[in-house]
């Protein structure tokens, strides 16, 4: 498998501003890592009218100064070279566990 070109979307970017630059590094080495694995996320399914185009989603585990945060991406292995897009970044609500 080829290295992918992976990148962030100018909207996942807007995002990553608003939640701090320990986030968008937080983001910005899961982008790297992308590049040599773009299928580390669960698949979400396929982008409409591509069959080879897929939409996936991963989730950062909270560290010192990150929130938890949910990504989004898209991944395309065609044309070559294979190619990632953030498309969001969201953060995750802690709370939704601990609700009765």
């Amino acid at each position: 498998m080829s290295r992918a070109i992976a990148v962030i979307t100018v909207s996942a970017t807007k995002r990553l501003q608003m939640l701090g630059p320990a986030t968008r590094q937080a983001v910005e080495e899961l982008r790297q890592e992308l590049e040599d694995n773009p299928k580390l996320g669960i698949r979400r399914g396929p982008v409409q009218g591509n069959g080879e185009t897929f939409v996936y989603r991963t989730r950062l585990e909270p560290r010192e100064d990150v929130p938890a945060l949910t990504v989004v991406y898209v991944y395309a292995p065609q044309p070559h070279p294979p190619a990632v897009a953030i498309i969001t970044v969201t953060q995750d609500d802690e709370r939704k566990g601990l609700q009765p």
